[in-house]
């Protein structure tokens, strides 16, 4: 499959793209697209992908993501809906000169950002009102609530940056995706890295080259991120033990399991269910 750079059609009379997508057209292939984008997951839950950053998404999550950063997101499951609002905009419709101005310094700061942010909206309960009408906005309207929209997201929510290393490097042939696919379908079984570096058509060392130049991290890491976002949407089910998680993460023995959950979240699992139930 090859992997697009996404552009989205325009409607007439407006200059950006403000419309819902829902199940098949909410599932897309590793992709990245000169816009900025503002992403707000109406209904549904998985795995997202966004440049560098592995995790998941989740009903009410909002995304705001940088001009050129790779992004990828997988729902749960086969039979599960998901309904995404997005805003796609490029910056060149402000012009040369109307975001220099004092007032939209936060505002301008927000759309050269090169990276994604989760946002937290709990200090302006009125921003996913904003984004969820937008889509039948028009004139005058359409453009200002976009302008609100990004001013609320600059200065009136707290933001978490997802991604830390910028991908300059964005694969042409669709392999990247293929190999993402195939860990999201298979992460629960004993994948080898020869096994991945066949399905990539490369020697293993040069498989290892092109994954971390296209991801900015190696594929065992990958792999491990994947199994730990697994492991942590599990977790939130407090019917489930921890012995019966790390199985079906694909772990063959707890102590492992323990091990890499730590490295990658910081925490046990037991203390992040402590944590995940709690709040």
């Amino acid at each position: 499959m090859k992997p697009f750079v996404q552009k989205l059609p325009k409607q007439e009379f407006k200059s950006f793209v403000s419309v819902t997508f829902s199940t098949p057209l909410f599932e897309t292939p590793w992709h990245r697209h000169l816009e900025n984008e503002i992403l707000y997951i109406k209904k549904g839950y998985g795995t997202a992908i966004i440049g560098d950053f592995v995790g998941e998404f989740s009903e009410g999550d909002l995304f705001y993501i940088g001009s050129n950063v790779p992004h990828w997101f997988r729902k749960a499951n086969e039979d599960l809906f998901c309904t995404v609002v997005v805003i796609q905009f490029d910056k060149s419709i402000f012009g040369n000169s109307f975001l220099n101005i004092p007032e939209l310094a936060q505002i301008k700061k927000l759309i050269n950002l090169k990276q994604a942010l989760s946002v937290n909206y709990e200090l302006d309960t009125s921003l996913i009102e904003k984004i969820k009408g937008l889509e039948d906005a028009e004139g005058f309207d359409h453009m200002s609530r976009l302008l609100a929209i990004l001013n609320s997201i600059s200065i009136k929510t707290k933001n978490s940056i997802l991604t830390h290393e910028h991908i300059n490097s964005f694969d042409s042939k669709g392999i990247i995706d293929e190999i993402m696919e195939y860990t999201f379908n298979h992460f629960q079984e004993n994948i080898k890295l020869e096994d991945i570096a066949g399905l990539a058509k490369m020697s293993e060392s040069n498989f290892r080259r092109f994954f971390k130049l296209n991801t900015k991290k190696s594929f065992s890491k990958f792999l491990k991120e994947i199994r730990i976002a697994h492991a942590c949407k599990l977790l939130k089910d407090k019917n489930l033990f921890v012995s019966q998680i790390f199985h079906d993460c694909g772990y063959r023995n707890i102590t492992n399991f323990n091990r890499q959950f730590k490295e990658i979240k910081g925490i046990t699992p037991s203390a992040y269910r402590a944590q995940v139930l709690n709040d």
